[in-house]
């Protein structure tokens, strides 16, 4: 008898775990509050012509960088989008950045800044071939795998298409006289691809200035479509916080001399033996923070299984996890990565290394830092004859605050994006990349990162790559969501 109570009991406990996971899957909210439709009338073969012309100045940053190149953009913009020019105010800020002002009624409203960046990265050397059009051709032609036409070239998706949607979106509103009670701010820097300096010049002008924005939009996340597993749906991802960001470099030094004559372990051998104790030790898993709070949102929109499996983490987080950690997009949200991107040893085969170096990159999760990532390598390492350095002309940067859901800006940027593309359901996620926005969390920690960039299987792969382009069907996306976050924004 007592096993049969106790049998009994066990079930109980089973069936009342499993009705609670079940009314958790069922009664999970999916509905957003409702959100009027963009009715903006968008000529997307012009855009697309400005966004053409805009590529094919190459504002190209780091070593090769030219000036009169980034001049010449701005001095084009002020040609193409004159009713803003004459209702904002523009600042040239260190280098090339640049800072607009547009001023609203009301002072007493913090202002909201808006961002995009002017450069776009190198095309690697001997890859030329591969594009269909001529990466800064700017050229308007058939896209090939989807129907229609794309705009092709460098900076297509990073980021000149969301510049020239911001810019199309101001432009007409101050055309027709529209004026915001809460003063807008467009921030563009000049060097996002490498240092941030412009974005940092920017901040300290704003710093200098008293200025404390009630949020901040950047580049980030984008709307997916197909990616997600288990979401027939596209996804307007917008980022509450970005990874942080270092490069550490690993070396050892030996004696060298002749390869003939070794010693036990080499310099190469020492950096060697680091680097495979690191990848043998990566940063542990967990389904937290804004990856968390990611899958919670888009759970109700899923199929059964996949909403009792999402609704119900504190039952079945190790099973989601173990899905995620399975892709490498996925597990990189879970996580601080760390990867080994160069190895440099002796310059001949003959010779032995006097000094052997790696370096690795780390894209640092927001319960991390970067003294925690250094103090992990080196008890992993385990070696005292290897030195860590971090690399100080890295774009190093500490995680950034996960910025509040519940707080000012996201319920705004939400929206913008549902009027823009109304078939969206939206959610917050982490960004795994550096952008500008790093710097203005010196601000405010309401930052916020998104564009409208329509992302299917395989497209990711053209962001700094080959064969970058944006469908032109995908630019009236950007020019009706600046133009309904401006509105709700400048409100």
């Amino acid at each position: 008898m007592r096993w049969r109570t106790l049998a009994a009991c066990g079930t109980a406990v089973v069936l009342g775990v499993v009705g609670v996971a079940l009314v958790r899957a069922l009664t999970g909210t999916a509905e957003a509050p409702p959100v009027e439709a963009s009715d903006l009338e968008v000529d997307a073969r012009a855009v697309a012509g400005k966004l053409g012309q805009a590529i094919r100045f190459e504002t190209v940053s780091g070593p090769a960088a030219d000036p009169t190149t980034f001049a010449a953009l701005q001095a084009w913009m002020v040609e193409t989008w004159p009713a803003l020019h004459a209702v904002a105010r523009r600042e040239v800020v260190g280098q090339q950045s640049l800072l607009y002002t547009w001023t609203g009624t009301d002072p007493s409203l913090p202002p909201v800044v808006v961002m995009a960046h002017q450069d776009v990265v190198p095309v690697e050397a001997g890859t030329e071939d591969g594009w269909a059009q001529p990466p800064f051709s700017g050229a308007i032609a058939p896209c090939g795998d989807l129907p229609g036409d794309c705009v092709w070239g460098r900076g297509a998706m990073d980021m000149k298409a969301p510049l020239v949607g911001l810019f199309e979106a101001a432009d007409g509103l101050a055309a027709a006289g529209w004026r915001p009670r809460r003063t807008l701010l467009f921030a563009l820097g000049d060097d996002e691809e490498t240092s941030g300096s412009g974005a940092r010049a920017i901040v300290a002008l704003l710093q200098e200035r008293g200025v404390a924005p009630a949020w901040v939009l950047d580049e980030g996340l984008v709307i997916t479509d197909g990616i997600v597993p288990g979401l027939d749906r596209p996804a307007a991802l917008v980022g509450i916080a970005e990874k942080g960001f270092v490069s550490v470099e690993v070396t050892a030094r030996s004696g060298g001399g002749h390869s003939s004559m070794p010693p036990r372990t080499t310099a190469a051998g020492r950096v060697a033996r680091a680097v495979a104790r690191l990848e043998a030790d990566p940063f542990p898993l967990a389904l937290d923070g804004p990856a968390e709070q990611m899958f919670g949102a888009l759970g109700p929109h899923m199929p059964l299984g996949n909403r009792l499996a999402f609704a119900n983490l504190w039952l079945l987080g190790g099973v989601v996890q173990g899905k995620l950690a399975a892709k490498d997009s996925t597990r990189a949200t879970l996580h601080t990565t760390q990867a080994v991107t160069m190895l440099e040893g002796s310059p001949q085969d003959n010779v032995l290394p006097q000094q052997a170096r790696a370096v690795v990159n780390y894209r640092i999760h927001p319960r991390d830092s970067v003294q925690g990532v250094l103090d992990r390598m080196a008890a992993v390492i385990d070696d005292p004859e290897v030195v860590l350095r971090p690399l100080p002309d890295s774009l190093y940067s500490e995680p950034s605050p996960v910025s509040d859901v519940d707080g000012p800006g996201f319920a705004e940027v939400a929206a913008a994006a549902r009027a823009a593309a109304p078939e969206v359901v939206v959610a917050p996620g982490l960004v795994v990349g550096a952008t500008d926005s790093r710097a203005f969390a010196a601000l405010t920690p309401q930052v916020f990162r998104f564009q409208p960039l329509w992302l299917r299987p395989g497209d990711s792969a053209r962001l700094h790559g080959t064969g970058e382009r944006v469908a032109v069907d995908n630019l009236v996306h950007f020019v009706r969501f600046h133009d309904a976050h401006l509105r709700r924004a400048g409100e």
